[in-house]
């Protein structure tokens, strides 16, 4: 099983839409866009999926930023 198969049974964030090796993709602020969360190291991701993704997503500056277009 891949790792990020391992983490998209903890995430609880609704804009996450998938990650791979050292990326986290999430929905767009447009109707037909996505946000792409690029890492220099796995670990880092890892440890943003862990804190936000699967975590306290409300704090994620991300999630706030897509959050925004729902609330207008």
């Amino acid at each position: 099983m891949a790792l990020s198969s391992l983490w998209e049974s903890q995430i609880g964030c609704p804009f996450y839409r998938n990650d791979e090796k050292r990326k986290i993709v999430c929905e767009g602020v447009g109707e037909a866009e996505a946000i792409e969360l690029r890492f220099r190291y796995t670990q880092e991701r890892n440890k943003q999926i862990r804190l936000f993704c699967a975590g306290d997503y409300a704090k994620c500056e991300v999630f706030r930023m897509i959050l925004e277009k729902y609330e207008d």
